[in-house]
């Protein structure tokens, strides 16, 4: 009898919400005491927030133009079946749409957060034997979605900003003959209700199948492909076990597509790409790769990684494609959270050194011919350094972004919803130096001569921090000597590593300044480490 009476008892404070909410889409948290809205504001007015008496009881109302999705299910949401449930998404100008879907929660490391991100499948009824495509404020019609909860990634906008980025920067190989098909996935920012718990601000995303990318169809024959990479081994191309066509899984590949058929399954043509770059003598390989993996793409999706230092996005986090049957194969990139100077966890790793590989690239990153990857890497490294690549251009994107859900009121609300959550303001600083260094030290390594890529550097001293420059070095390249000059005085370090990550020199003393002849030296690319204060920094160095 007393739930009877609560639950009236909520329906009359909703009533007497929605009766001063007049033409509005809603959202009621009567735990938290707290009602989000949307709406078209009046033109100058910015979202606000202020208090509302309903029922003799204090809430605080959120009203911005940020859609609003509100979801109610039949059961608790869990991994594995999708309950059923309706999920309504409404946007600023008060088109609304609600669908049945089932819902479940997603991600792997992701699920050990309290905010979880969930697949929304739609569903002609509520059966869910039967699939049902529509549109969401302003992306593709689908029946499949994602709902990401951004967790890890204490500004809430790295993951959509670095696709977005990707987009500008990667155009696909086929597009015009697919002018719908996009290279990435898009996301729009929206809050989020659950059987009525504000769950703070999500992104709806779009998810990379054969839809996105326009793939072409099964028709009996395998044309398109798409594999999605879980993990080292096959997909590192570091293991070569024999597949069995009867799964969908082959030692941490995931077959994507097609998937009208188990029939479609043959894992046979990707088994002997990944045997040909494991195995293939070096002749040919640098003359045949080309025509089984599209070299524009390998060279984008490399610097792409590196630039963003990604730190699982080689073998894990990727999608392999390939648009028809006669076409080559090309990488996709997939939840891109762990980049820019934090990890997995969103922590800062203070470490803008280093390239990222995988069994693939370590061969491409010795093709030294004359119109070989390598060349190829420099030269679209050096215009991509002049537009997009660089600080200037991703910071821009990140503070117009972070400008935006500061506007909208994203990051109170977001602590609304979880109180351990608090926007940090110095993220922005430390990702614009921490992109100086980046690019500092690509400039170095991708610009370096042929084969010296991917030297070895060691790891950051643990308690150090960065990733502020503390040190000039000149000249560079250096031909007599090295000069080293601290910004500060005191206790300070360096070491020198050739490009086998052997030590060739090192010395510490309480002074500003340093002095490393190059005398016995062999011409090549070292790296510099240096150390004060509690703070590291490192530097490629050629000595001619």
């Amino acid at each position: 009898m007393k739930k009877f009476f609560l639950i009236i008892s909520l329906l009359l404070v909703t009533c007497s919400i929605k009766a001063q909410v007049i033409g509005k889409s809603f959202g009621v948290d009567h735990e938290k005491k707290i009602i989000v809205a949307t709406g078209r504001l009046p033109e100058g007015m910015k979202p606000y927030k202020e208090t509302m008496e309903v029922k003799g009881e204090t809430y605080t109302y959120y009203q911005s133009e940020m859609p609003l999705i509100t979801i109610t299910t039949d059961g608790p949401i869990v991994n594995s079946p999708a309950v059923h449930g309706l999920i309504n998404v409404a946007d600023a100008d008060g088109n609304v749409i609600t669908m049945h879907a089932g819902f479940k929660i997603r991600g792997t490391s992701s699920q050990q957060y309290d905010k979880k991100s969930y697949r929304v499948e739609l569903w002609a009824d509520e059966t869910g034997t039967e699939m049902a495509d529509t549109t969401f404020l302003g992306l593709r019609s689908d029946d499949d979605w994602n709902l990401e909860a951004m967790w890890a990634q204490p500004l809430r906008l790295r993951d959509k900003v670095a696709n977005e980025l990707w987009m500008e920067m990667y155009k696909l190989p086929y597009a015009e003959s697919e002018p719908d098909a996009l290279p990435g996935i898009r996301m729009v920012y929206a809050d989020l209700f659950i059987n009525d718990e504000y769950l703070g601000v999500y992104t709806l995303t779009e998810r990379m199948d054969r839809k996105q990318l326009g793939l072409r169809k099964y028709n009996g024959d395998i044309r398109g492909v798409l594999y999605k990479g879980n993990g080292p081994g096959a997909p590192t191309f570091d293991s070569l076990p024999m597949y069995d066509n009867t799964l969908d899984t082959w030692d941490n590949y995931e077959w994507v597509y097609p998937n009208e058929s188990d029939t479609a399954i043959n894992w046979n043509h990707l088994y002997s790409f990944t045997n040909f770059v494991m195995n293939a003598s070096d002749n040919v390989f640098y003359s045949q790769y080309a025509a089984q993996f599209d070299k524009d793409n390998a060279v984008d999706y490399y610097l792409f990684i590196n630039s963003l230092m990604a730190m699982d996005n080689m073998g894990r986090n990727l999608f392999l494609a390939r648009y028809k049957k006669s076409s080559t194969y090309m990488y996709l990139p997939w939840d891109l959270d762990a980049i820019w100077g934090l990890d997995t966890d969103g922590h800062k790793t203070y470490n803008a050194a280093g390239l990222k590989s995988n069994g693939f690239f370590d061969r491409l990153t010795q093709d030294c011919n004359d119109y070989g990857f390598v060349v190829s890497a420099q030269t679209r490294y050096n215009e991509l350094r002049d537009t997009l690549l660089n600080r200037e251009h991703i910071m821009e994107l990140v503070q117009n972004q972070y400008d935006e859900l500061v506007e909208s009121g994203v990051y109170e609300r977001e602590h609304e919803a979880w109180p351990e959550f608090t926007v940090d303001e110095s993220q922005l600083t430390y990702l614009s130096d921490w992109l100086d260094d980046r690019f500092n030290y690509l400039d170095g390594e991708i610009n370096a001569a042929c084969g010296t890529w991917g030297v070895k550097v060691p790891e950051p001293v643990e308690g150090v921090e960065g990733p502020t420059r503390i040190v000039e070095v000149f000249p560079n390249p250096a031909k007599d000597r090295i000069n080293i000059r601290f910004v500060e005085n005191g206790e300070a370090s360096v070491r020198l590593y050739d490009m086998t990550g052997r030590l060739v020199y090192s010395d510490a003393s309480n002074t500003q300044a340093f002095v490393i002849s190059t005398r016995g030296l062999n011409q090549g690319v070292y790296t510099l480490v240096t150390l004060t204060a509690g703070k590291q920094q490192v530097d490629r160095v050629v000595v001619e």
